[in-house]
């Protein structure tokens, strides 16, 4: 496949979630792999040895990196080979013959018969969304967020922030068996706003006879 120019968005960059857990280091490795992948069609071979000398990182550094991109699922390995999800869409539209951009739209067919309006509401009929659907949808959409949480994340964002991993484990049975309410009976929408107000504390910090994190 040819070399492939293409279109670096930075506002989907500096709006990812996943980028904003990375250190600088860390972007920096991503931001390679990036450039590996839009080369060589997704298909770039694994080669630690390599990396190590051409980025000039540390094999326990490289290691490191590599645990915390997959945790965050922006990297992937498939047995030799290093996949990058986020790249694929644009790679399709080149095996496609497009040079990137938006697919154009094939101009539609006359139609005699008027296209009916979809359905805004749970309800059969046609109707506005009432309040109460309105409240049903927003309680789905936090629960479907909430069952995402994940003990490995929770336990890595604890681990960087220079507590431990114990401290992480009793704030995941805690919020869990509350099925992901706090003390109030309140809804914990974000968990980590929740770790950093009540459970980051001094007493909770990584003490140095503890075991450290592996990812």
């Amino acid at each position: 496949m040819a070399k492939l120019g293409y279109t670096w968005y930075p506002k989907d960059w500096g709006n990812s979630e996943s980028v904003f857990e990375l250190s600088l280091s860390e972007r920096g490795l991503y931001r390679e792999f990036i450039d590996l992948a839009m080369l060589n069609d997704n298909k770039t071979e694994i080669k630690k040895d390599v990396w190590i000398r051409k980025f000039c990182v540390s094999k326990e550094d490289l290691e490191f990196i590599l645990c915390k991109l997959i945790t965050l699922n922006l990297i992937e390995f498939r047995d030799n080979i290093l996949f990058i999800p986020s790249c694929e869409s644009r790679l399709k539209l080149v095996r496609g013959g497009s040079n990137g951009g938006k697919k154009s739209k094939p101009t539609p067919k006359p139609n005699s018969k008027p296209t009916p309006k979809p359905f805004e509401s749970l309800n059969e009929k046609n109707d506005k969304p009432i309040a109460k659907q309105r409240e049903i949808e927003t309680k789905i959409e936090i629960e479907s967020k909430v069952k995402e949480i994940k003990i490995e994340d929770i336990k890595l964002y604890f681990f960087e922030n220079g507590f431990s991993e114990i401290s992480a484990q009793k704030f995941f049975d805690y919020y869990s068996i509350a099925n992901w309410k706090d003390s109030k009976g309140n809804k914990v929408k974000n968990w980590k706003q929740k770790a950093q107000a009540v459970w980051f504390k001094d007493e909770n910090k990584t003490q140095s006879n503890e075991p450290k994190f592996v990812c």
